[in-house]
């Protein structure tokens, strides 16, 4: 079988010269929309054309400056009509960070409320529990736990300071923010695969959690610190910074969970094998969002909550300034799951609805 030559190319030049003519028109700053239905259509049969006959004269070996002018003008297409998809795929991780998550976080915004309840409900038992019964705190966080606590709050009487999170050295803090965050992300997990066995097992985390929260707001706020300090408000700034989205983020793990478990204990109809693998999308995106929350609370904690009060700075004045700005972290956190992807489904609903107006028209 002889090789192709040169000249069995010749009558494909007009071809390769329209696709350069397209090609020159859309290069302006408008690029395809500078060309008509029909260019657009008729460009992309070029290029695959174009991109064979490449093929060929590279396979024969064709001497000349054929082949370098055909790969010059083959790349210009193909930069040309897959550039979309290329745009598409750098904005891909950011469509799903901004608007896919949130999405699905207002689809269960139900599962969240309830998770968010019951961390609630035990946080306030288990304060209430350890003031009625001060053992109950011991019992709950253990006595290491609670002996870690208590002996800050002794080393604070001794140095007669009380500076938020003083046992994270600088040079400690990148190694404390990593640890911070993998066990954050490690009880997310637990949260979420507890819930396989039918929803209730992540409840008890929840609950779990709750209760030491409480327990542990107990015994600062019924100790007496030894120093001229408010120890209550001592507390909550000293979790307010990362806790104002590391607690929902575990309410988020629990609630993915329980949209696992209930799922295949209450399928509504459906088999349990097609209602849980339809909840297995929802609640990966659900330990997504999850993930993401724990490692900016990972490094608040362990970048902004150790911060000492600038020379001057009342230590209280300080300690509000703290929880304002847990406050306002937990605010944007809120309205990234709240109002992310909102605009492109109105935008969405609006040409929807002037579609249907259009065709009853």
């Amino acid at each position: 079988m002889s090789q192709p030559s040169s000249s069995g190319f010749v009558n494909r030049a007009p071809e390769w010269q329209r696709l350069r003519e397209l090609l020159s028109r859309a290069a302006g700053n408008s690029g395809l929309q500078n060309l008509t239905e029909q260019e657009l259509w008729e460009l992309p049969s070029l290029y695959r054309k174009a991109l064979s006959d490449l093929s060929l004269i590279r396979s024969a070996r064709i001497p000349g400056t054929v082949e370098q002018e055909l790969s010059q003008l083959c790349n210009q297409a193909h930069s040309l009509i897959y550039a979309g998809t290329q745009r598409k795929r750098s904005a891909g991780a950011m469509h799903y960070l901004m608007v896919e998550l949130p999405q699905t976080a207002r689809r269960q915004s139900r599962l969240i409320l309830f998770a968010a309840l019951v961390m609630s409900l035990f946080a306030a038992l288990g304060f209430i529990h350890s003031l009625a019964q001060p053992e109950v705190a011991e019992a709950v966080m253990g006595p290491y736990i609670l002996g870690y606590y208590q002996a800050q709050l002794e080393g604070a009487r001794e140095e007669a300071d009380l500076q938020l999170a003083a046992q994270i050295a600088p040079e400690e803090r990148p190694s404390a923010w990593l640890y911070i965050t993998i066990n954050n992300i490690m009880v997310s997990f637990n949260a979420l695969m507890y819930g396989v066995l039918g929803g209730v097992p992540s409840i008890f985390v929840l609950a779990f959690n709750g209760y030491m929260v409480g327990a542990l707001g107990y015994v600062y706020f019924n100790s007496d610190p030894g120093i001229d300090i408010n120890l209550p408000l001592y507390f909550i700034a000293g979790i307010a910074p990362h806790g104002s989205i590391e607690l929902p983020a575990i309410c988020i793990a629990a609630a993915a969970g329980m949209l696992l478990g209930f799922s295949w204990v209450f399928p509504g109809g459906r088999p349990r094998g097609q209602a849980f693998r339809e909840a297995v999308p929802d609640a990966l995106r659900l330990i997504m969002i999850c993930v993401v929350t724990l490692i900016v609370a990972g490094v608040i904690e362990g970048f902004i909550t150790p911060l000492r009060s600038p020379a001057g700075v009342p230590l209280n004045l300080w300690f509000a300034a703290k929880i304002a700005v847990g406050l306002v972290i937990f605010g944007f956190w809120l309205i990234w799951l709240s109002q992310g992807g909102q605009s492109g489904r109105q935008t969405a609903k609006k040409q929807a609805a002037s579609e249907t107006e259009a065709a009853a028209a």
